[in-house]
């Protein structure tokens, strides 16, 4: 039960943040920004099979999982360590770091789920988005679990929490734009489409938008490896841990 102790440590912390009303609003008044912004601007312009508002409030749903996961996470781990001092303890306890690492991953699916699920219930109630299948809510499970990991993994890898800003610009504010979330990836020319297909960020929003099970074996196959990965890379640092 050493992971539900680090889960419950990390959940405290998140509640002083997001127990606040303003941080709440911060966190969905981008996505939802962007639900207006292109829904309205383009709904009636996009020809996509089911409609382009489904299409892009499923598409923001994956994004929102993914910043909400991908944030909590290392940024919790790198200011822990970097500013407060008070990840040191956390290693020195008496906890395997397997479920140390498994419980700050935990915390950031929690809220990565969470923010998601809010922003989902705005799409619903104001775009009349259809409701998720069972194979989309396990991509948001899938998805924050993938962006959870990593996140830790960058956060123990950071010498400055500033540094993540290195990895939201190379990695995750591509992937925002240029997995699918906003127009269909055949859209892409042939040579890139193959690898943007392979991202993370890809795979999230094939299961979000996939009604049958035939067709989601692959991306949740793919997704739960890369999570898994993550994880275990990120194990592996905290068992390395030396400041």
């Amino acid at each position: 039960m050493g992971w539900y102790a680090v889960y419950v440590r990390e959940m405290v912390l998140m509640k002083k943040k997001i127990g606040k009303l303003g941080h709440v609003f911060s966190s969905i008044l981008f996505p939802v920004i962007y639900l207006f912004a292109f829904g309205l601007g383009l709904g009636s312009r996009v020809d996509v099979p089911g409609g382009y508002v489904p299409f892009l409030a499923k598409g923001i749903l994956g994004i929102t999982v993914m910043l909400n996961a991908f944030q909590q996470t290392s940024l919790s781990t790198s200011v822990s360590r970097l500013h407060f001092r008070t990840f040191q303890t956390l290693v020195m306890s008496p906890i395997s770091p397997l479920q140390t690492g498994l419980g700050i991953v935990l915390a950031g699916v929690t809220r990565g789920l969470l923010m998601g699920t809010l922003l989902y219930s705005i799409a619903y109630f104001l775009f009349a988005a259809p409701a998720l299948s069972v194979i989309g809510i396990a991509g948001m499970f899938l998805t924050a679990f993938c962006f959870a990991s990593l996140g830790m993994a960058v956060g123990l890898w950071v010498s400055d929490p500033d540094e993540i800003s290195l990895v939201n610009n190379f990695l995750i504010t591509p992937m925002i734009f240029f997995c699918g979330s906003f127009f269909p990836i055949k859209n892409l020319p042939v040579l890139v489409k193959p690898v943007v297909a392979a991202l993370p960020l890809s795979l999230a929003n094939n299961l979000l938008r996939t009604e049958a099970w035939e067709n989601a074996a692959q991306p949740i196959l793919l997704l739960g490896i890369a999570g898994m990965f993550l994880l275990l890379g990120g194990v592996q640092m905290l068992k390395q841990y030396n400041e």
